[in-house]
């Protein structure tokens, strides 16, 4: 049975595989965004080169644009005439993003699935370790760099471990090897006295207190990371979105409905920066270095088709001499 759709379990295979033999989950989304961004580059490629097509006959489109603006139908149907005619797909240029999509939606619930049963299991052991008498026991985390644990937010308002008394709303379901009854005990552990002054001792004990707007920002002593990830994220997603959008023709209406919607230029930026400051770091992880590996590839690409084309030029001009 599908626990996140063909998609999703067959990402959560890729992942434990990859973890199997790196050992941490950090690195192991790396690797698996790398792997992604090789195995989507033939379509890269492809949109790349219609994109330069694009750009190519770009004149001819404005020209176009110029001629039927008051004729909507018309200018549609001579745009499609010099597609078909320049063999150009005006969507090519989208499909990579297409593909990302389902991959992204289908990542974020398999991280969120591996942040619960790793945060269930690492509570179980504080609270086996505690019961036993262990009064100084330090979990084993999954730390990255700046990160102390990648199951928790990228974030100085994010405790390395889970605040007393929280509840674990995220985690409704048993899976893998989480039981409803391991949820369940966690959860009671978290509520205990005990949970409270080992985790006060450890670092969530709130340092700092400070308003903001309509929120409130608390800091513990020891904070899980430094904000870069989300921050980075939505710095990212604007470039990425820059990189795939450059080089679409576009009609007359589309560049008047671009212009007077700008605010959707910023609306994923902000909307990423949001999701990666509340989600789990290893997603964030994910979200922000499919967008770097996809700024640096479309770049690359980009390079080895202008000298492709440039070197097919002279070999034509020299035939010709």
């Amino acid at each position: 049975m599908w626990r996140f759709g063909p998609i999703g379990d067959l990402l959560r295979w890729i992942l434990d595989a990859i973890y199997s033999l790196v050992g941490n989950y950090g690195w192991s989304v790396l690797i698996f965004t790398l792997l992604i961004r090789l195995i989507l580059m033939p379509l890269d490629v492809k949109s790349k080169r219609s994109m330069k097509r694009m750009q190519a006959v770009q004149p001819r489109i404005d020209e176009l644009n110029k001629k039927y603006a008051n004729d909507k139908d018309k200018l549609n149907k001579k745009m499609q005439e010099l597609y078909q005619k320049e063999k150009i797909s005006p969507l090519s240029g989208c499909l990579p993003m297409l593909i990302q999509l389902p991959i992204l939606f289908a990542m974020f619930a398999v991280m969120r699935e591996i942040a619960n049963e790793e945060t269930v299991a690492m509570i179980l052991s504080i609270k086996e370790n505690l019961e036993a008498g262990i009064a100084d026991f330090k979990p084993q985390l999954q730390g990255l760099l700046w990160i102390k644990n990648v199951f928790q937010p990228d974030s100085f308002m994010s405790t390395v471990v889970p605040a007393a008394g929280d509840a674990l709303m995220g985690i409704t379901s048993a899976s893998g090897q989480m039981t409803t009854e391991m949820i369940e005990a966690a959860k009671a552990f978290l509520q205990t006295d005990l949970y409270r002054t080992w985790a006060d001792a450890y670092g969530n004990a709130i340092v700092y207190t400070a308003p903001l707007l309509m929120w409130t920002i608390n800091i513990p002593k020891v904070f899980n990371g430094l904000f870069l990830l989300p921050i980075m994220s939505a710095v990212s997603q604007f470039f990425a979105s820059q990189f795939m959008n450059a080089g679409q023709p576009q009609t007359t209406e589309q560049q008047k409905q671009s212009s007077n919607n700008a605010v959707m230029k910023w609306f994923f930026p902000l909307f990423s920066l949001w999701i990666c400051a509340s989600s789990n770091a290893a997603f964030a992880l994910y979200w922000v270095f499919i967008n770097f590996f996809q700024i640096i590839q479309q770049f690359v690409i980009g390079k080895i088709i202008d000298r492709s084309d440039e070197k097919k030029k002279l070999t034509e001009e020299a035939e010709t001499k």
